[in-house]
């Protein structure tokens, strides 16, 4: 009996650590996002309705197409609020890296980014931007984030919010010539390069495409951007393309007056001859900046991680967070203390799981502590973290029985964290 009591103890403990809580999410739901907004935090995620099969019939009636919807949830004072659905459809893009995302704006509304597919479908799609008034209640369409109207891809955004402008950024495959195959090779186009475009709305405006100004000429094709407010305005962190095929990280600054050129880091100089779907995590707080990514430059692959101290002006040298092997998918926090956490998913045999780490503001490093068991393929997706007062809130992709997807939400004091 006493064994069996000492077993529950550790049990209990060991839950307590993990801090998973009741996701809103059901069904097969993943692409998630966790995002802080002042008084809880807001999740995004993708569900899609179960497969419809067609009646028994000798003429094969082909199955229905699957409908997908873009839905949120807030936790505020100790529970998640009814679920809202800000747009479904057998049209919505639904894509395990390219995921939807909501930012609270400066008046209180919420501005959501959601994929829309094209009409030549495979990776011909639109951002879509929503707008809600009533915290996610209703959600009113504003329009494509982007004006130029062409059938490409346009997707991997990017936003934040600074002095009652929302900006973002996103992948834009408008110079390329679309392709109409949508398969797990990413053919996404042939032709000409992808480019980073940036722009920035007010909440209320009501113009759909708001002008959009270019910031690299050529970068990966779909590897994620990510988008943080320092003191002097957004900073944006994403997988570049050298002329050569190198694939490392850049990133641009607002000056004030415009952007800056790109500005590479790290220097890796890792060659590839395709897209790895990895790109970079960027937190800041005033003149802090720390950028997090993930490398194929090693032969067993590596996280690693740089910081500024002047506003993303110039970086420390690198430093080495994993270099034991790992899926890279690399999320960062940086906290009021000026430690780091960042996030990955790491390799255990022929399995993975979502770990966390922290650097501290000295250089040095924590351990590694290990969240919960992740797909070693695309079903488990991006990790996504918010800071909400003492607590970090982490969300994930995972995969259940018959390949089905189901996102969890994990909340972690931080002083359990070192």
């Amino acid at each position: 009996m006493i064994h069996i009591l000492i077993l529950l103890s550790l049990l209990a403990t060991t839950d307590a650590l993990r801090g998973e809580v009741a996701s809103p999410a059901t069904g097969d739901s993943f692409a998630p996002r966790i995002v802080a907004d002042g008084k809880g935090v807001i999740l995004s995620w993708i569900e899609q309705d179960a497969a419809v099969e067609p009646a028994a019939s000798p003429t094969k009636t082909p199955r229905a197409p699957a409908v997908f919807h873009i839905c949120m949830s807030r936790f505020v004072d100790g529970a998640w609020s009814a679920v809202a659905k800000i747009a479904s459809g057998p049209d919505i893009f639904a894509n395990w890296a390219d995921t939807p995302s909501v930012t609270r704006a400066s008046d209180g509304s919420l501005l959501a980014t959601w994929l829309r597919s094209g009409a030549l479908g495979g990776y011909v799609y639109d951002i879509i931007v929503s707008r809600s008034i009533d915290d996610g209640r209703i959600w009113t369409q504003l329009g494509p984030l982007h004006a130029d109207g062409k059938p490409a891809e346009h997707g991997f955004v990017s936003a934040d919010t600074l002095s009652g402008v929302t900006a973002f950024c996103w992948l834009d495959g408008r110079a390329m010539l679309p392709s109409g195959a949508h398969d797990d090779a990413h053919d996404h186009g042939v032709g000409n390069d992808m480019t980073l475009r940036a722009a920035r709305i007010a909440p209320t405006s009501q113009r759909p495409s708001p002008p959009s100004e270019i910031l690299d000429e050529r970068t990966c094709e779909c590897c994620p951007t990510d988008l943080a407010i320092a003191k002097n305005g957004p900073i944006i962190a994403y997988r570049d393309c050298g002329e050569d095929g190198t694939r490392d990280i850049s990133l641009v600054r607002w000056l004030g007056e415009g952007w800056s050129q790109p500005q590479p880091i790290g220097n890796d100089k890792w060659m590839i001859n395709g897209c790895p779907v990895n790109g970079p995590s960027i937190s800041a707080s005033g003149d802090e900046v720390v950028v997090a990514w993930w490398t194929g430059a090693t032969e067993e692959g590596a996280v690693r991680a740089v910081r500024s101290h002047d506003g993303g002006a110039t970086f420390t040298a690198t430093i080495d967070i994993d270099i034991d092997g790992s899926l890279g998918r690399v999320e960062s926090i940086l906290l009021p203390s000026g430690d780091t956490l960042i996030m990955w998913h790491d390799t255990r045999g022929d399995d993975a799981a979502l770990v966390l780490r922290r650097l501290h503001a000295d250089g040095t490093l924590g351990s590694v502590h290990t969240i919960t068991d992740v797909s070693v393929g695309r079903l488990s997706g991006f990790p996504r973290a918010a800071l909400h007062e003492t607590d970090l809130w982490l969300t994930c992709t995972t995969a259940g029985n018959a390949a089905t997807r189901s996102v969890k939400v994990f909340r972690i004091p931080l002083d359990t964290l070192r």
